[in-house]
């Protein structure tokens, strides 16, 4: 056999071009002929691709004469080293260095062969792999992964959707600055889409952008409608739609969007985390729970599930699991400040009860914050727990000044229920660009 035929052919342009057919008839032969046509990660959403031994096979097996069909040229590729090289070093090094370049690349030569989209179909697994982690460790690996796919295949317009998501995620769920990695977010995202002007995924994670970074909570679900649009198999866009549509209170479609996500990628646990948090937001704690603990015993690592434990104990009384669960959060993404509180909120309850408890905590978060290392959201989140309304609404002030994601719960939070009524309250619900309460 020509060694040819061990080689990839990645999307449904090439794999067409092997059978000198159009795109539309190997897609219909993928549907219900069994054509050996693979997806990236069994994503639906992302690329496909065929190995020529397999498709050879298939002709053979279906009654077909295998001729050496003609081989599609490939993609033009696009220069820019010495920038790839750039985004590479920032990339590994959990991307958090500096700001990243973007800008359109020239084309030039063609691949040689399919070793380089090999190559980089493989990298882009693995991102993927490790980006699902939701750790740290994972969202730095993955930052680097899609980074060397791009720097492999600079054309390949899902590993820039890749390194969008790794970007969106890094504030989220490690401490680093959210002013640093969002705006390369939506950089990569940009130059997915073009590349690749009907790339769902792309639009979706400038959707996610858009609402935590831009804080512009309808454009936000103008893209996530858009990138449904393009790509309804599209599990990222039903679960970040599921979570806008969550702080704004809309727990109907916050719990349709968060079904499907699932029943598109039911083994994804930040997915089922989300769930959880969702449902709980909805009035249904025990829901809640049943999802979240055995989640966390699942996935040590995942911060979530124990972030939105501690969010539940603490708004429903539990102030040991909340203790608990919220130490264990703050080791899982490495917040120091986060167990500093978690000490001083330890020696409170032992000292006087949930009361003294709220009380050092409320101290050690304003002796954090004024370090520019607790959000002026979180604050306000106590103080209103310790009945303080004004310096509650005070620091809803400073967050939505200080453009702070956390303000986005704005909405959500138990703990602001009792402001809901305060006309000052209504005023920053619209500042942060949400609909008042009637």
């Amino acid at each position: 056999m020509d060694e040819r035929a061990n080689r990839p052919l990645t999307g449904w342009k090439a794999i067409a071009g092997y059978f000198g057919k159009d795109e539309r008839t190997v897609r219909r032969w993928a549907a219900t002929r069994d054509l050996p046509v693979h997806r990236v990660n069994g994503d639906r959403s992302g690329p496909v691709f065929a190995y020529v031994a397999d498709l050879n096979r298939w002709l053979v097996n279906h009654g077909h004469v295998v001729e050496s069909p003609a081989v599609a040229p490939l993609a033009p590729r696009w220069s820019g080293a010495r920038w790839i090289a750039a985004l590479c070093a920032a990339c590994l090094v959990l991307g958090l260095a500096g700001a990243v370049g973007w800008r359109l690349l020239q084309p030039e030569e063609r691949m040689p062969s399919g070793a380089a989209v090999s190559s980089a179909e493989s990298l882009y697994l693995d991102g993927l792999y490790h980006l699902e982690t939701r750790t740290a460790d994972g969202i730095a690996r993955a930052l680097g992964l899609f980074a060397q796919t791009i720097a492999a295949d600079p054309g390949f317009a899902s590993a820039y959707v890749g390194l969008a998501d790794a970007y969106n995620l890094v504030s989220q769920y490690t401490p680093a600055s959210a002013e640093e990695s969002y705006p390369k977010a939506r950089a990569a995202a940009e130059r997915a889409i073009a590349l690749d002007p009907g790339n769902g995924p792309a639009h979706a994670a400038l959707g996610f952008y858009t609402f935590y970074h831009s804080r512009d909570p309808q454009a936000a679900m103008a893209l996530m409608h858009k990138a449904i649009a393009l790509d309804p198999a599209n599990a990222r866009a039903h679960h970040w739609y599921a979570l806008i549509a969550m702080q704004n209170r809309d727990f109907t479609v916050a719990l349709e969007q968060i079904a499907l996500a699932q029943r598109l990628d039911p083994h994804a646990p930040s997915i089922l985390a989300n769930k959880g948090l969702i449902l709980f937001h909805a009035g249904q704690t025990q829901a809640a729970l049943d999802i979240l603990r055995p989640l966390k015993q699942n996935e040590p690592t995942l911060l979530s599930p124990p972030a939105y434990l501690a969010t539940i104990y603490l708004a429903t009384g539990r102030d040991n699991d909340f203790l608990r669960e919220y130490r264990l959060a703050a080791e899982i993404s490495g917040n120091r400040s986060a167990s500093t509180i978690a000490t001083a909120a330890e020696a409170g309850l032992r000292a006087g009860g949930r009361p003294e408890m709220l009380r050092r905590m409320f101290a050690e978060q304003q002796r954090q914050h004024a370090q520019d290392n607790e959000p002026a959201f979180k604050l306000a989140l106590t103080a209103a727990m310790l009945g303080e309304e004004a310096a509650a609404l005070d620091f809803l002030v400073q967050s939505i000044r200080r453009r702070e994601p956390d303000i986005l719960g704005i909405r959500l939070e138990p703990a602001l229920a009792g402001l809901h009524g305060d006309a000052r309250y209504q005023a920053l619900v619209a500042e942060a660009g949400f609909t008042p309460e009637d």
